[in-house]
């Protein structure tokens, strides 16, 4: 019988696939050597030796490959679940479709507008940053007769990336203040330098991204065509005389790139992996039973089951192993538990992220756990209890 190809090989083969095509876009000029003489248009890597993009088109592909073997370590343990049925059916597309565009669109977050506005700034902005260096790419490798980013198409490609930085930094900004400055008590208690990696790393790829085209801008010499980017165009105005002025670009552009690596480096191990997996597991969600409603308990007279719910990981679904992963952390759950807001041990967050802690810990290879924790916590058996206690339990009003 032929062996079904299981969902972590898929997700390996998608970062191989990834791979392929970031070795191809550092291969194929050197073949073609195709090239826009247009005047209006921005070059590709100019003033960046040939060494150096070798390193990022090597660099890159490796880093593919990583982050699709770490996530496919994730899903796998998913795998280690018990089986829930999620088919596709023709009657269920359009529901599918629908709750993954709420996902998407973050219309459950929207409901808290401190945080709904600053995520989606983040988010979006980041979408259209990440489809801009998308397009310079796909310039780079067609034939000169196809290729689209000069003239006016070039002006409002300029315009737009620098008005989704703008939005971008803001976001991130925001996002800053109100974790290390605001700072609510739902985020407070939770708060862990990987947050601060993150967020550290992103405001830098905003900042430095407007730094190097300002450079780049004045290295050829501040043409009225990039006017457009009215970001890296009034600062390259600082740079105009500057001394040194290719140095300092090619270590701007290095810094730059060496955060967009950090970056892919920390996707699939950090929590910013909610990107992919929240809106998975909103594609993915029960509409059997009413939200919110529990799975009911067989008839406890009738069935031959010894035991009820679930003490290991391997007795809950892969998909609520799923639902750990994407958790966001955002605590909301914990503010509306009237067991948390009496004093109760309970905390339905701090569940959700010990389930996911165990899971982790004792999958096979380990992967990182939802949230960072300290040394000190440690998981010896694939036991629920081993993080959960009776009290925490037991202090469920429901």
């Amino acid at each position: 019988m032929k062996q079904r190809i299981r969902p972590y090989q898929l997700v390996i083969g998608l970062g191989v696939v990834l791979a392929l095509y970031g070795i191809a876009s550092g291969v194929l000029p050197l073949i073609t050597d195709w090239f826009d003489d247009s005047v209006r248009q921005r070059e590709v890597f100019i003033d960046i030796p040939g060494s150096w993009k070798l390193v990022f088109y090597t660099v890159i592909p490796v880093l593919f490959v990583y982050g699709g073997y770490t996530f496919a370590m994730r899903v796998k343990n998913w795998e280690r679940g018990m089986p829930d049925r999620r088919a596709l059916t023709p009657q269920s597309l359009p529901r599918r479709l629908k709750d993954y565009r709420a996902g998407v669109y973050m219309q459950t977050l929207l409901r808290d507008p401190s945080a709904g506005v600053m995520h989606s700034l983040i988010y979006f902005s980041f979408l259209v940053l990440f489809a801009v260096t998308v397009v310079s790419q796909i310039q780079e490798q067609v034939p000169e007769g196809w290729k689209f980013l000069h003239g006016q198409t070039y002006q409002a490609y300029s315009f737009v990336g620098d008005a989704a930085g703008v939005v971008f930094v803001v976001g991130v900004g925001w996002a800053l203040v109100r974790r290390y400055v605001v700072r609510p008590y739902r985020i407070r208690i939770k708060s862990k330098p990987e947050h601060a990696t993150i967020l550290g790393v992103f405001f830098l790829l905003g900042i430095t991204g407007f730094v190097v085209e300002g450079l780049r801008i004045a290295f050829i010499g501040r043409p009225d065509y990039e006017k457009w980017s009215f970001i890296g165009y009034p600062l390259s105005w600082l740079f105009r005389n500057g001394d040194h002025l290719h140095g300092w670009y090619q270590v701007l552009w290095a810094t730059h790139v060496m955060l967009f690596f950090t970056f892919l480096a920390i996707l699939p191990i950090t929590m910013i992996r909610h990107m992919f997996t929240s809106p998975l597991n909103m594609y993915l969600r029960d509409r059997e039973r009413p939200k919110g409603a529990m799975k009911a308990l067989p008839n406890l007279m009738e069935t031959e089951l010894e035991t009820f719910g679930a003490s290991t990981v391997e007795e809950f679904t892969w998909k609520q192993l799923l639902d750990t992963d994407a958790c966001t952390m955002c605590g909301r759950c914990t503010s509306v538990c009237p067991a948390h807001a009496t004093g109760k041990p309970l905390d339905p967050r701090e569940i959700v992220l010990k389930s996911g802690e165990v899971m982790a810990m004792t999958g096979t290879p380990r992967v990182s756990p939802p949230l960072g924790v300290v040394p000190e916590i440690t998981v010896t058996a694939d036991s629920l209890f081993e993080r959960i206690t009776p009290e925490e339990l037991w202090a469920c009003t429901s």
